[in-house]
This record gives structure tokens, sequence and C-alpha cells, in this order.
């Protein structure tokens, strides 16, 4: 016979880890974190415009507290778990500057200021969530900057003024890395959302003058933004082993075509489960799994994206749980939803180019 009360007890107790895995699923990411929060608070937005006056100062990149993070002070391993590391132990003498996406989402300011770059957890969790699928394969280096209120997309006559404030704590902070932390060295740019408008402005408007410099760039991650095929002297990335060109893609349900983002043939799209730039469907058994909050990798052979006019669309899953995402557009999970295929390519891509060539 079957013992009823403990049937309810089993199909209880995989409801609560179903539910508890939606809710991992459900913030994934940062970004998602962020407009959580935003949700329960009352919602800010700058009150007045643009005040020059306020965050009138540069600053010191010599200091510790001006970095989010620095390989040669941070151990990398608390980025990422026992779980998820590599089964080599293998680091590449490279360096990686990260540019964090907005977290600026209920401030009265235009801009964050200095007190946030000690207190913001969530920039903490963009790290473990974004940057972390490049630890211990190569050094992170991770700046604060006073980054632009996410209204600055919206109201851009105040918005420029913001953007600029913030990348030129971008470029000093480049300009530091390069100088006393990069020595020479072969390096990786890396952004998400605001962080990829600042890394492909520092392309354009720095590095495509410093030949000494940009010779360095061994690839760039351009994620989450709409991003020209010929922005700038740096290609599109065309394949899995290619260096010295740009990574870029923006994650939508399949057949949407978002209204506040532009789209179209001119703009990249790399498929980052099986790095074509073509329109076929990448297969499930490529997929290698979706980062999830607490560090586990979970959700193998789940996804299917191809690239569509600019944008990566993903293929609706079987999976019931991964199909709950209450939103068509995946841009806060860019980084999760492919963290293991992304972190393995790059050691690929790292491997061919400095030990079996």
């Amino acid at each position: 016979m079957i013992n009823h009360s403990i049937s309810k007890k089993i199909i209880l107790n995989l409801i609560i880890r179903r539910m508890k895995y939606l809710f991992l699923i459900l913030s994934f990411s940062c970004v998602n974190q962020i407009r959580s929060q935003s949700n329960l608070e009352k919602k800010l937005t700058p009150d007045s415009d643009f005040d020059s006056t306020i965050n009138n100062y540069q600053l010191d990149y010599s200091e510790k507290k001006n970095w989010a993070f620095r390989a040669d002070e941070d151990n990398y391993q608390k980025l990422i778990s026992k779980k998820s590391r590599l089964k080599s132990s293998e680091t590449f003498d490279v360096n990686v500057f990260f540019i964090h996406p907005t977290t600026l989402y209920t401030s009265d300011k235009w801009n964050s200021d200095t007190s946030m770059f000690g207190t913001d957890g969530v920039i903490n969790l963009c790290l473990k969530n974004q940057v972390s699928c490049f630890a211990g394969i190569a050094n992170i280096y991770v700046p604060h900057y006073r980054q632009m209120h996410i209204y600055s997309y919206i109201d851009t006559i105040n918005g420029y003024k913001a953007y600029d404030l913030a990348f030129n704590d971008v470029l000093q902070a480049f300009k530091y890395f390069i100088k006393y932390l990069n020595q020479g060295k072969d390096f990786i740019l890396a952004g998400h959302s605001q962080g990829t408008n600042h890394a492909m402005r520092l392309i354009t408007e720095y590095l495509q003058y410093n030949n000494d410099i940009s010779s360095k760039l061994l690839l760039s991650y351009l994620i989450g933004m709409n991003v020209e095929k010929s922005f700038s002297f740096i290609p599109p990335c065309e394949s899995s082993e290619d260096l010295f060109c740009f990574l870029s893609w923006r994650t939508f349900s399949e057949n949407n075509y978002p209204t506040n983002w532009e789209y179209g043939n001119h703009i990249s799209s790399i498929n980052p489960i099986s790095w074509t730039t073509d329109s076929l469907p990448s297969t499930k058994n490529m997929h290698q799994g979706i980062l999830l909050p607490n560090g586990s990798v979970m959700f193998k052979n789940s996804l299917s994206v191809f690239n569509h006019k600019g944008l990566l669309w993903l293929k609706r899953p079987k999976n019931l749980l991964l199909n709950l995402y209450p939103s068509k557009n995946y841009h806060p999970g860019d980084y999760n939803l492919f963290w293991n295929n992304i972190r393995n390519n790059l050691y690929s891509r790292l491997k061919n180019f400095y030990v079996d060539n």
C-alpha cells in the first residue's frame, strides 16, 4: 500500500526544492537583484539637473579602496565556488580589466559617489555572477567608478554629463592599470551593460590612438549592448579560437524584437554556446550550464540559442522552471546563462595561443 503521508511529504519537499531553484533562476544576476530591491524601495530618480560641482575631483587609483577587485591583492577564489573551478590549475599570465554594469537604480543623484564603493554589495554580486567566469584563468582587475544613474539612459541631456564623469573615472583607472598593474602583458577588456558602453568608448577614444597598448588587447567582451560590427578598428570574432577581436551578444527570447534596443545585420552578435556568427541554433548538448547565485552551475544541456539581426534569441527551453522566467529580455543573464561556456572557451583560446602554438 502507498503511504499517503510519506507521499505528501516527498511531494512537498520536491515543490520546496523546485521553488528554491526557481528563486535562484529568477535572481540569477546582479541586475535582477537590483531590480528586486528597486521594487521594494521607493523608486528614486535624480531630483535636479546635473551639477558639475558635485564629484568635481579625480579619483586616486593607487588607493585600494577605489578598486572592487585587484588580482595583486585579492584572492580570485572568493569569486568562485570550489565546484566551478577548472580541473586544470593553469593560470595564464593575462590580465582582465572588467567594467561592472549599472547598480545605481535608486538615488536622487546622477552619479554614485565614493561612499558607495565599500557598501554596495550588489557590485560584489556582479563580480561573482559575471567576472567570475575569468577567475583562475586570468588575473582580474575591476575598478570602482562613479557610475551614472540608470535614468541617464532616459534623460540624455543630463545623462551624457553623468556618462562623461563615469567614463573619466574608467579612463583614469585604465591608465593606472596599464602603467602600474599590467606591466606590458597581454590583457582582456570586458564589461556588461553600462560597463560595455565605457569599454567601447575606451576603445574608440583611447586605445585606437595607442598602438603599443592596443597591440596587447587579446580579446574584448562587449556584452549586453548593441555594438556595431564596424564601431572601431577591432573586428568582431567569428570563431571559437579567434583573438584580437571582440565578442558581443544580447539575449532575448525567440521572436522578440525589442522596441528600445537597436538591432539589424549591422549589429554584431556571436553565439556564446557554439561561438559562431551564423543563424544556426546551437544544440542543447553543447550548453554547459547556468551559474546560480550560490556558485553552482546547473541545468546543463538546457539551452539553445541563435543569432538573428544582431540579437541572440533563446529558444524556449523545455525545462519548466526556466520557462517561468518572467521576461522576454534575458539581459540580466547574459553572463550567467552561458557562464561555463564562456569560461571553458576562454581557457581554450588562451591555451591554443600560448601553449599549443
